[in-house]
């Protein structure tokens, strides 16, 4: 006997599984919608960007000092920065009082005694931001960790949106929680901009504003997938990655021509308010509706995608869609547990949670160390944004050629390799361009072990449990990134090498974690619980994945439906 999951695929094929409908879809939510959520979601960095500074010492005008550098030699103390060199103190200065200042500076002496925490406030470096949260309201120094908790805080908020709109995708649908996570996000950030003042307040806000981040990103894709033929699984991630890195690429040049981050944030954050006036384009999963038992409506979608693609009459209608799916009965599932049913779901389960650990974790942290380097903050950024489309493209290929898990293992232990020489080489200055490159270089693996991990999460869970799965491999990846905010900060306040150590560590277990996960190329996406836990059940661990070969009747019988002409009257 088929499986619902074969079924339903050749109704798929019948109203157009590959047409206008798709391509359309594909351009408005996953490019157009990822491009504005992407630079919503991610704003918040920029936003929290700690500026180059220094105790602001007066004084200076008093001996006609022109050069700032000359007055900090003065006035602060020298300490060593995070590559060991010595520097500028950025907390402490030297007690200069007014008997100093009533002599001149060529007879002043100061000692470790003398040395104070800042009085007079800070000086920043006002040559890439105007104002932000950091330089309005002094968050550094003892205040320092305020940026790296709201960036831990955020974390858990997505844990928590995660677990809760996981679930709600695939009880209440995944056309819902895109609505819903949008009008999350947007308040969120909204708030985030009228509240910099009251700290207590902002973290709440921007907690709010990154709840339900995943959800957006996972419904469009998921609905996008469920009514496309296999082939086309990894050009929709392409085409969600390109949104991704879109938005990703204009967010910084937002934040470098406005230099201020409220109207940055303000700028970023309303055009994804648009998605929410065309409800016309946005569809129920045909195939998520089936699974429930909502057979009118599953048809009456099938019928719509079917008129956009100029298809005027299918062969099947409501009692047939009904009837070739009768075997099947909506399974009652319990949330993340259900994906613990049985031992290879369990084991499946378990590797994709590594796998999406160890990327988010090494991706965030690349992400808050790109906005952190020397130089431009902006066009570091988007540098490291920009890497995102050729890993893309070079994963998408090399995953519908030599299948999803080689290819993200073989990113995994490239990423491993280059993280170990950059603990050796990252602390002299001397080798800062090759650094630089290899920085460079893991991001490039990490956006190709992300872009197969997603793909690989979608395709081995049912279709019940679909954006579950996708959801708790997020929830985990979110408890443990939850690390990473501390991390940045131990590599930017205390050595350099913390970061990549422990990237380093994490992709070695990533390549395990690749290697065991089964290979879902060519494989029918299973709509079951019972399917789910037999899948990859007959594959060899070596095998290269190979396309099925379709027989001449089964050839003949695609086309057939292709054409929108019964079996029957085609014999």
């Amino acid at each position: 006997m088929a499986s619902d999951d074969e079924n339903f695929d050749k109704f798929l094929v019948q109203v157009g599984d590959d047409g206008k409908f798709q391509n359309r879809f594909n351009l408005l939510f996953n490019l157009g919608a990822i491009c504005f959520t992407s630079m919503t979601y991610m704003s918040i960095i920029l936003a929290l960007n700690k500026p180059p500074h220094n105790c602001h010492v007066p004084g200076m005008e008093r001996y006609n000092i022109t050069d700032l550098d000359q007055w900090r030699n003065l006035t602060l103390p020298r300490e060593e920065d995070n590559r060991g060199q010595l520097g500028y103190s950025k907390c402490q200065m030297y007690n200069v009082t007014e008997d100093h200042l009533a002599r001149p500076y060529s007879e002043w002496s100061f000692g470790e005694s003398d040395i104070i925490d800042c009085a007079y406030g800070y000086y920043y470096d006002r040559t890439y931001y105007d104002r932000t949260p950091i330089t309005e309201y002094d968050w550094i120094c003892d205040k320092g960790f305020r940026e790296t908790n709201i960036f831990v805080y955020n974390r858990l908020g997505e844990l928590v949106g995660t677990v809760i709109f996981g679930h709600l995708g695939d009880t209440l649908g995944r056309r819902f929680v895109f609505y819903v996570s949008v009008l999350i996000i947007t308040a969120g950030r909204l708030v985030c901009m009228y509240t910099a003042a009251y700290y207590t307040v902002f973290a709440v806000a921007s907690v709010l504003g990154s709840m339900s981040a995943h959800a957006i990103f996972q419904s469009p894709l998921i609905i996008a997938m469920e009514i496309s033929k296999s082939e086309r699984r990894g050009h929709i991630s392409m085409v969600q990655c390109i949104g991704w890195t879109s938005g990703l690429c204009i967010l910084p040049m937002v934040f470098w021509a406005t230099k201020d981050w409220f109207w940055a944030l303000m700028i970023a954050t309303l055009p994804i308010l648009i998605f929410l006036l065309i409800p016309s384009y946005l569809i129920e999963s045909p195939r998520w509706l089936a699974t429930r038992g909502n057979y009118r409506a599953a048809m009456k979608v099938l019928r719509r995608i079917a008129t956009v693609n100029g298809i005027k009459e299918l062969a099947f209608d409501e009692a047939v869609l009904e009837k070739q799916l009768s075997h099947h009965k909506t399974e009652t599932i319990y949330g993340i547990a259900s994906l613990f049913n049985g031992w290879r779901m369990t084991k499946n389960t378990l590797l994709v949670i590594l796998c999406w650990t160890v990327c988010s974790v090494t991706y965030f942290t690349l992400v808050l160390l790109s906005s952190r380097m020397d130089g431009n903050p902006f066009l570091n950024f988007m540098y490291q944004a920009l890497i995102e489309l050729p890993a893309a493209y070079l994963c998408q290929k090399s995953a519908d050629r030599f299948g999803r898990r080689a290819t993200n293992a073989t990113a995994f232990i490239c990423a491993t390799v280059a993280c170990a020489i950059l603990v050796m080489i990252v602390r002299d200055q001397a080798n800062e361009s090759a650094a630089t490159f290899l920085t460079t270089f893991v991001k490039f693996c990490v956006s190709i072990t992300f872009f197969a991990v997603n793909l690989q999460s979608i395709e081995i869970y049912p279709t019940c449990l679909r954006q579950t799965g996708l959801a708790v491999g997020a929830i985990a990846a979110t408890i443990f990134g939850i690390v990473g905010p501390y991390v940045v900060h131990l590599g930017t306040e205390y050595d350099v090498r913390y970061p990549f150590l422990v990237m380093g560590l994490s992709m070695g277990v990533g390549v395990l974690a690749a290697l065991f996960l089964p290979e879902t190329l060519h494989q029918s996406l299973p709509n079951t619980i019972a399917e789910a836990q037999n899948f990859g059940k007959e594959q060899r661990f070596w095998a290269l994945p190979k396309a099925p070969k379709k027989t001449h009747d089964a050839a003949e019988a695609e086309e057939a439906i292709r054409l929108n002409v019964p079996e029957q009257e085609k014999n």
